[in-house]
């Protein structure tokens, strides 16, 4: 490895940023301060599009707050979570899945969807009634000297 090799390669950090929901409604961004949504309504957690793929994680709340339905879609692959089943293009699927874009398994007590094409997971705790945690954490480079917006 060349010098210039070498400083390139320390010039860059891999940075984690993670959105999450839990409880009743509480919202944690990826930056900023948490809030509270108490609503039955769906909602978009988070939406992007990276490298021409698009991505988003819709979330809605029963009337306990437990989330009774998520839809995540990544790269026009829709997997929706509900009523304790996980269904990819609306076929119920079981674990471990593996698919060309997106791979879902058990995580310990959790269950995980970890995306082939960029870092980015979503993580969630299925409980009697609906899902009591979500939190979504992708990757991101950066240089030493550059701020998340």
């Amino acid at each position: 490895m060349t010098p210039q090799q070498r400083m390139l390669s320390v010039c860059f950090l891999l940075v984690s940023v993670t959105c999450r929901t839990y409880g009743s409604g509480v919202v944690q961004p990826f930056k900023g301060l948490g809030y509270y949504v108490r609503s039955n309504c769906p909602f978009t957690l988070t939406r992007f599009t990276h490298n021409r793929v698009e991505y988003d994680i819709t979330i809605r709340r029963g009337d306990s707050g437990l989330l009774v339905q998520v839809e995540i879609t990544m790269n026009k692959v829709r997997t929706v979570l509900q009523n304790g089943s996980i269904l990819v293009e609306k076929k119920s699927v079981s674990l471990p899945y593996d698919h060309t874009y997106q791979h879902i398994f058990q995580y310990g007590i959790y269950t995980r969807l970890r995306s082939s094409l960029l870092p980015l997971s979503v993580t969630w705790r299925s409980v009697p009634g609906g899902i009591d945690s979500l939190w979504v954490r992708g990757y991101i480079i950066m240089s030493p000297t550059a701020q998340i917006n």
